[in-house]
């Protein structure tokens, strides 16, 4: 919690620069807050680990959700896991770093989840078995159908409870609900518990990307609010 803390102070230090995801420019740190509840801040979203040309059937949608009448405003993801093992993540490009640097990245995330904890689902929990990884790589990440027809990421995001050597397991969606049969959206705060250690490209670009993993068989739906991040060069601190 305390990273949390620290990324806070910074950003709210530099507060001028808020909303649109502008750097601060506090070499050799650099800040970033991302206000997903804006379309302006310029992420995408992406699904992996499902049969290509089956969208319809894993019921794959995002949109913002950013109506004044509705309390819950942020970038919205949603879809059905036939596949035992779907991705739904969100991506955008940290640019006008330093060309081919190793860096640490620190993220804390704020999203809606209305997953109830505790309760027995197909495959596993709704909540504590959907796990949520935080991703920082050179290239961008993108979904690409293999030959048996499988939509794979292209970065090593590891399987479900199991980080990749591009992503790590930040936490999962389930909220303090124990009412298996109310579901209703909570805020849920999340953190990296280290530093991601990540290379930016030749042309000082790094991808960042927030996604689920699931092992439910079932719907999850969520709504992204916001991401902050401190991103440094190696052995800078």
């Amino acid at each position: 919690m305390w990273r949390r803390n620290v990324l806070l102070w910074f950003i709210f230090v530099h507060s001028t620069y808020w909303a649109i995801g502008k750097n601060h420019h506090h070499n050799p740190f650099e800040y970033f807050d991302f206000d997903l509840r804006r379309p302006c801040a310029g992420w995408q979203a992406g699904f992996a680990d499902y049969l290509a040309d089956q969208e319809s059937l894993y019921e794959l949608v995002w949109a913002y959700v950013n109506e004044c009448t509705n309390l819950n405003q942020g970038l919205f993801i949603s879809g059905n896991n036939h596949s035992d093992d779907l991705f739904m993540f969100i991506k955008h490009p940290i640019c006008s770093l330093e060309p081919s640097t190793i860096y640490e990245v620190e993220a804390w995330v704020e999203l809606w989840s209305k997953a109830p904890t505790g309760c027995i689902g197909a495959g596993g929990d709704p909540g504590e078995n959907v796990y949520v990884k935080f991703g920082a790589v050179s290239e961008e990440p993108s979904p690409v159908i293999e030959d048996d027809g499988t939509v794979r990421m292209n970065v090593d995001i590891g399987r479900q409870s199991i980080g990749g050597a591009d992503a790590l397991v930040i936490g999962n969606i389930a909220t303090s609900i124990t009412d298996c049969h109310n579901e209703q959206y909570e805020l849920k705060e999340l953190e990296t518990p280290a530093p991601l250690i990540a290379r930016s490209d030749p042309s000082g670009t790094l991808w960042i990307f927030v996604g689920t993993d699931s092992g439910f068989e079932g719907k999850t739906s969520l709504i992204y609010k916001r991401l902050c991040l401190q991103i440094h060069r190696q052995g800078c601190r």
